[in-house]
């Protein structure tokens, strides 16, 4: 009984918890390649804003999960998360937002807001844009620019593990620590040279999202 509770509450939450911050070993991937640092206080202010963002969106989710029965709330749950896994790989596979330094794209100044969401796409599309001042360093400012782009993708996550009636508090204490975890990681293989690492594992989160996802509305 226990290893059957395990597996249906605690198993998906790590799952989605780690799929939605694989993303995370791509940009500090980037940095690492590129010899950009991000201190302690740095990582830990992402992390806050991603879980912050993440518990936010599973109370949207659970709001109609209220409302509509367990079924329902599965299909549509999961349905989402499968949506979000394609979108990832989708995304992946066109746009290759971790790149070789030599195929990167240069950073382009743009004017407004620095938390506006023109800076806010070019981020996602391209990571190196968050070290707006070229100084090699990712301050708390440009830590939350960043943090606000890597949430993006973590909503729909979120809404469909709220519909999927997920323990809010644990999927955001674990969406916490993966991020810090996966923003090193990723700093580490790119120190190591390691270029593809970021690629590879966009990719592996968008599958295990769309794999989570028909599990729950399938089983």
């Amino acid at each position: 009984m226990n290893q059957a509770v395990l597996f249906t509450s605690v198993f998906p939450i790590l799952l989605i918890a780690v799929s939605s911050n694989l993303d995370n070993i791509g940009v500090g991937t980037s940095y690492g390649v590129r010899k950009i640092n991000i201190p302690i206080a740095s990582n830990l202010l992402i992390a806050v804003v991603t879980a912050t963002g993440t518990f936010l969106s599973i109370i949207l989710g659970k709001s109609v999960y209220l409302f509509v029965s367990k079924g329902v709330a599965g299909l549509l749950g999961g349905g989402i998360i499968v949506v979000a896994g394609l979108w990832v790989v989708l995304q992946e596979s066109l746009m290759h937002r971790v790149r070789e330094p030599s195929q990167a794209e240069p950073i382009v100044k743009t004017g407004g807001s620095k938390y506006g969401s023109r800076h806010i796409v070019q981020i996602l599309d391209n990571p190196i844009v968050a070290d707006w001042d070229f100084s090699g360093h990712i301050d708390r400012k440009e830590a939350l620019a960043l943090a606000f782009a890597l949430t993006i993708n973590n909503i729909p996550n979120g809404v469909g593990a709220g519909m999927l009636g997920l323990n809010v508090y644990a999927m955001t204490a674990a969406v916490f620590v993966v991020s810090i975890i996966t923003i090193w990681l990723g700093i580490y293989f790119g120190k190591l040279g390691v270029r593809w690492m970021g690629r590879f594992t966009g990719v592996l989160g968008g599958v295990l999202l769309i794999c989570v996802g028909f599990y729950e509305i399938f089983f």
